[in-house]
């Protein structure tokens, strides 16, 4: 395989993958979305309950450190999806350089070898 050929397939690859990782991130993205109008329905249903201030507050306070808390868990595991989509595009860059750098190698070591 020339080297154009290898580029085009490193790029035919690269690019499977990171679709593949786009679905995924789109779908854990509308999960939560789905998840935050859940809460705000939950949350909006409570509100006919409230009777005075107080009570409105302690509802306000509860859904604030709900939604407080649902964001960090949706930023942080975005976050791990992301590092995973980094390290697979880096595998994936890495094996196409190292099986190009093997034939170098050996290159290399035969000239050694005739100089010595």
């Amino acid at each position: 395989m020339n080297p154009f050929e290898k580029q085009i397939e490193l790029g035919r690859e690269l690019m499977e993958l990171n679709t593949q990782w786009f679905q995924k991130i789109t779908e854990f993205d509308a999960t939560n979305l789905q998840k935050y109008v859940e809460m705000n329905q939950e949350f909006a249903s409570r509100l006919p309950e409230v009777k005075d201030v107080q009570t409105f507050a302690e509802l306000q306070r509860e859904y604030g450190e709900t939604l407080w808390s649902a964001t960090q868990n949706a930023f942080q595991a975005r976050g791990e999806l992301l590092r995973e989509a980094v390290e697979a595009n880096g595998d994936v860059v890495k094996t196409a350089f190292n099986t190009d750098a093997a034939p170098e190698l050996k290159a290399e070591e035969k000239v050694e070898e005739k100089a010595a």
